[in-house]
């Protein structure tokens, strides 16, 4: 079978998260021989130069670039519209470039991808990344029991059916999925457990460079804790608060950095409410190219997330930015496998509530870590051996593709040849 996949995903190209959690994975796979197609739906038009910037970056690394446009609303119509013009458009691109597997990231594209296969008879390989139907009902958006609701349902168990492999986030989620979702009993072996893993390169700063932006920042005699993306929702701006208001009865000396895209104004009253003076925090904003430095130039990270059901599948890519930069984490109980990383591992400390006295306890321990010569170095270590994109996550997908395909992927650093064809 022919070393050649399309991948869809059911976002725009410059969307952070595609650049990280995809492109990064693309261009190791595309390194091993594999010729890569990406299909992206584009929530914006795009410049003719936007377009052939994006086309020739990924051209260089061996990944074909397609988009359609993105369709919002009404909801439902819209997604269905997508799918249609999509499997469409998909079927052209593996006929044309004999592309023998398609790479589903979530449900949207899945039902893309289920199609081809009935279609074309290529290979099928679900990425779930996460419960979709369960994340919009915790979110209050739908109604378990629901149209919609049940249509993700009764989908998702047909490509836990039929999808030739898949990918998961979390040990947790797999092992709940495999015991409770008939489909998936047996399937053991078609399921690889892919955490949310970062280029832990980026993140190699000298202890010059650390002094000098800590110096410039005025964090010389400081203890900072960093906390990097969104608030509201499932990111929880009031319990941060609490805990860092709650860690400076311990340590006065401390400082909270928030780096977020969003409106940091729920951070900000949450300070307010909880008595944290504006001295003793910032909020802020950093490029992906300037963030290694301010991460590395930290003393810990946080990562308060709200457990539910649906969050069984969350694997923050924040945690392997935080112990690739060398910072022990805090995170909360309940959330993908947070605990299980955390616990023993020298790394990290686990909030099993959100009461005063957790609060004291966690703060306590996480300085004690600060404190720790030894921290940064068995975080950085953590993070190669578990988190680490060209060590972990790049040889599992290589993995995956070889089972699927039936085929030997080349080594590490092989570049794959560029395609420059038209599709008609």
């Amino acid at each position: 079978m022919e070393r050649a996949s399309l991948y869809i995903c059911y976002y725009n190209l410059d969307e952070p998260l595609v650049e990280t959690q995809v492109v990064a994975y693309l261009k190791a796979l595309a390194r091993r021989g594999c010729r890569i197609h990406l299909l992206t739906f584009e929530r914006k038009r795009l410049s003719r130069e936007e377009r052939e910037r994006h086309r020739r970056r990924l051209e260089e690394a061996g990944v074909k670039w397609h988009s359609l446009r993105y369709h919002s609303r009404p909801s439902l119509p819209a997604t269905l519209y997508d799918i249609a013009a999509g499997t469409v458009y998909a079927a052209r691109i593996c006929r044309r470039y004999g592309i023998g597997l398609v790479h589903a990231r979530s449900h949207v594209p899945a039902v893309m991808a289920w199609a081809l296969k009935r279609m074309l008879g290529v290979k099928f390989l679900f990425d779930f990344r996460g419960m979709l139907a369960e994340e919009y009902v915790d979110g209050g958006h739908w109604r378990e029991g629901g149209l919609k609701y049940r249509l993700t349902k009764g989908m998702e168990r047909a490509f836990f059916r039929e999808a030739d492999a898949l990918v998961m986030l979390t040990e947790r989620i797999k092992r709940d999925l495999v015991r409770d979702e008939p489909e998936l009993k047996g399937r053991d072996e078609d399921i690889t457990v892919i955490p949310c893993c970062v280029d832990v390169k980026r993140f190699d700063i000298g202890d010059g460079m650390r002094a000098a932006y800590r110096g410039k920042r005025g964090w010389t005699d400081r203890r900072v804790i960093v906390y990097v993306g969104k608030l509201g929702l499932w990111y929880m701006p009031e319990e941060m608060a609490r805990f860092f208001a709650a860690a400076r009865e311990l340590e006065p000396r401390l400082f909270f950095q928030v780096l977020t895209q969003g409106d940091g104004g729920e951070m900000r009253s949450a300070f307010e409410k909880y008595g944290v003076p504006e001295e003793s925090y910032d909020i802020g904003f950093a490029k992906p190219e300037d963030l290694p430095l301010v991460l590395a130039s930290a003393d810990a990270g946080i990562s308060l997330i709200r457990a539910c059901n649906s969050k069984r599948a969350s694997s923050p890519t924040k945690i392997g930015e935080y112990l690739a930069a060398g910072l022990p984490v805090v995170v909360n109980a309940g959330v993908g496998d947070g605990d299980s990383m955390m616990k023993g591992n020298g790394i990290g400390v686990v909030l099993e509530d959100f009461s005063e006295r957790e609060y004291r306890r966690a703060a306590g321990e996480v300085m004690e870590l600060m404190d720790e010569p030894e921290t940064a170095r068995v975080c950085r270590e953590y993070a190669r051996s578990a988190l680490s994109l060209d060590g972990v996550g790049g040889p599992r997908y290589a993995g995956v593709y070889e089972g699927v395909l039936g085929v030997k992927l080349a080594p590490e650093g092989l570049v794959a040849g560029v395609v420059v064809e038209k599709l008609e």
